[in-house]
């Protein structure tokens, strides 16, 4: 810790408790004040090994005057509950993905945040991680000259304990198979991420989508299987083609993000590389660059995460990755869904500004 920093609880010490918990520790401008947790076992364990207070009701922590956030992540279904309750004692609000499971949802948290005067961010790696933005600085002065089309795969083979334990195995529980407390599969919880990273890297919103998906593999509510289509702002189309169900792929084969443009494109997947045909940012033209790869640990995107919060926060900045950058992500995974129950393509509700 290089000074004082931003008092950080933490609600919520499931699947990604300790990382963030980790991430809160080590960051720079953040520092972890405290844990809560349904379960009083996984509470006390992470509040013992990090040597802080815990409890396992989220008012206790509310209303302690020592804390200045709160980070949120709790299963979708109860996201947005959690942050307006925050918002209301006076807490700014780092809160997990997707944010809330309906708009309606994201829409009163935006408002009680607004209300309160307090910040709410979403918990998105790609506005905080610096071979991103030097992408989005590229991409911003004409690099890949003007987008005309993404692609987002994440074609994965989710093991069986995930629907069961998640990827920590931290606790058992089993709303990430449950269409009402996840929202849905892939698109939400999965691709939402890519979703983010795309809009981020281009700026372009999406207007309009179609999808198709179904559940033909694993024994859950959600999709395990979708194909969409988006029409962006500026006319150019997109492809989202995801699953947690294909045999022989585990959960690295077939994924990666692709950005075309008239002029080149850029490639997200074990490397972060573009290919341009102009001279931008000190990159020669007609060849292949190599920008950076992954972190080789999840830990590094949740430092990153909370420094991002924690020093916007303190400065008084705008937070890397806002509620409007969150709720257009959900705007999203939620429209695909509309359009695939209803069989049509359907306009995206890019809501109001708070």
């Amino acid at each position: 810790m290089a000074g004082p920093g931003l008092r950080v609880g933490m609600i919520g010490c499931g699947d990604v408790g300790e990382r963030s918990a980790t991430g809160l520790r080590d960051a720079d401008h953040t520092e972890l004040a405290g844990v809560v947790d349904i379960d009083k076992v996984v509470a006390r364990t992470l509040g013992e090994a990090y040597n802080v207070p815990w409890s396992r009701d989220p008012a206790e922590l509310l209303a302690r005057s020592d804390v200045d956030a709160v980070y949120v992540a709790v299963p979708n279904h109860l996201l947005s509950s959690i942050v307006i309750q925050a918002a209301q004692a006076g807490k700014h609000v780092l809160c997990e993905k997707p944010m809330a499971t309906s708009l309606a949802d994201a829409d009163r948290m935006l408002a009680a945040c607004s209300e309160a005067h307090v910040s709410l961010g979403v918990a998105f790696e790609a506005q905080v991680t610096p071979e991103l933005q030097r992408l989005h600085r590229i991409i911003a002065a004409g690099g890949i000259g003007n987008i005309i089309g993404t692609r987002i795969i994440a074609m994965l083979d989710k093991p069986d304990t995930y629907w069961a334990y998640g990827y920590d195995h931290r606790t058992a529980t089993n709303w990430r198979s449950s269409k009402s407390k996840a929202g849905g599969g892939m698109l939400i919880t999965t691709h939402i991420h890519d979703i983010n990273t795309v809009r981020y890297l281009t700026g372009l919103e999406a207007r309009r989508i179609y999808v198709e998906y179904g559940t033909f593999v694993t024994q859950v509510e959600v999709e395990d299987l979708a194909f969409a289509t988006i029409r962006y702002d500026n006319g150019a189309v997109g492809l989202i083609e995801g699953s947690s169900c294909i045999k022989g792929n585990g959960m690295d084969r077939d994924v990666a993000n692709y950005i075309y443009g008239s002029e080149g494109q850029v490639r997200l997947a074990d490397t972060l590389s573009i290919y341009t045909t102009r001279e931008v940012d000190g990159l020669s033209p007609g060849i292949w660059h190599e920008i950076g790869k992954p972190p080789d640990s999840l830990a590094v995107g949740r430092v990153r995460v909370m420094d991002g919060f924690g020093s916007a926060v303190l400065e008084g900045r705008p937070l890397p990755v806002s509620g409007r950058d969150g709720r257009a992500a959900l705007a999203v995974a939620l429209t695909a869904y509309q359009a695939g129950a209803q069989g049509i393509p359907v306009d995206v509700d890019m809501g109001q500004t708070y």
